[in-house]
């Protein structure tokens, strides 16, 4: 079982998410690209998420999001599914189309951290020595869109969604500038992402001289067949970091704040399972999924600090017997 996380608003994530046995579900081709960011930008405008960046590769995909009211765990849940049965449907298969593992949300604590977090993401292709610049990589990568300030509009997938449906004719997927870097022109912020993204691709360039290495090219990706999967091995049972920042400070505030909480959470847990009443357990000020299913109440956020997420308290009716 994993640790529970606190769902707050105003908190910036990089999100992971890799296909089930690293199968290359993802692998480049336009109807794999227009449905990754069709179903994307539809659950972005209906969760209300604003996205940051975006990097698509064969079997993963890694994403910048700022979740403005506490909803990112829906906006995941409805994009996962969405695109898992649009391409799933693509490629004829019925399977999980997903890992079963949880998706990854790093939360990013600070300006530094989000922009280190958007470079590894955009050079992804890059590191993997799959191509030898962001530009060449055939799939989905927001970096042209962000260094341009223009947004990403996409039709509705013809072949997946009908027409006759809700599903809108099409969505605009604008790449938000976080607000940190508010202060710098489009000029200026796209000549510092640019500058950071060459300093990636030289440093690969070199290691690649250094070591005889080639890259795998475009026309080699593009072979792929979608079913097949990476033969290097993929290390198991390491730790999966929650939170980042380049501040040493400010990272040990955040793991200490993660810390308390979940020492709060199973408290009341452990109070709930042994027969306390749900008046008279209060859990943590970001519990999600206990709450959402009115199995508990959870306090307020504090008068002094705006911008918390709300934890409403749950319904008196609630039955402690649905937590076992």
């Amino acid at each position: 079982m994993t640790h529970p996380r606190p769902v707050l608003d105003n908190r910036t994530y990089m999100i992971t998410r890799r296909c089930a046995e690293r199968r290359f579900f993802l692998r480049p081709e336009p109807k794999v690209d227009e449905a990754f960011a069709y179903c994307f930008g539809v659950a972005a405008e209906r969760y209300g998420v604003d996205v940051y960046w975006l990097s698509v590769m064969s079997n993963h995909h890694h994403d910048g999001v700022h979740d403005s009211e506490g909803k990112y765990p829906k906006f995941l849940q409805y994009f996962h599914s969405l695109l898992a049965r649009c391409l799933n449907a693509h490629l004829g298969r019925w399977e999980n189309f997903w890992s079963s593992e949880q998706s990854g949300a790093l939360l990013l604590g600070d300006a530094e951290a989000i922009f280190d977090k958007m470079v590894y993401s955009l050079t992804n292709p890059v590191k993997d020595h799959l191509v030898d610049r962001v530009f060449n990589w055939p799939g989905l990568n927001s970096l042209r869109h962000q260094l341009s300030g223009k947004p990403m509009v996409v039709e509705r997938p013809a072949w997946f969604f009908d027409n006759s449906g809700k599903m809108p004719d099409k969505v605009t997927l604008t790449f938000v500038r976080p607000p940190e870097f508010a202060h710098l022109s489009q000029e200026q912020w796209a000549d510092k992402l640019r500058a950071a993204v060459e300093a990636v691709e030289r440093k690969a360039a070199a290691e690649r001289q250094a070591t005889g290495r080639k890259v795998l090219g475009r026309k080699t990706i593009l072979r792929q067949s979608p079913f097949s999967c990476p033969k290097s091995y993929s290390p198991r049972r390491r730790l999966r970091p929650r939170v980042a920042s380049t501040n040493k400070w400010r990272r040990i505030e955040l793991l200490q704040a993660d810390q308390r909480f979940q020492r709060r959470y199973k408290a009341c847990l452990e109070a709930r399972r042994g027969g306390a009443s749900e008046l008279d357990v209060v859990f943590p000020l970001g519990t999600y999924k206990l709450r959402l299913l009115g199995l508990v109440r959870c306090e307020g956020p504090p008068r002094s600090t705006p911008g918390l997420a709300r934890c409403e308290a749950a319904p008196q009716s609630a039955s402690a017997a649905a937590l076992e």
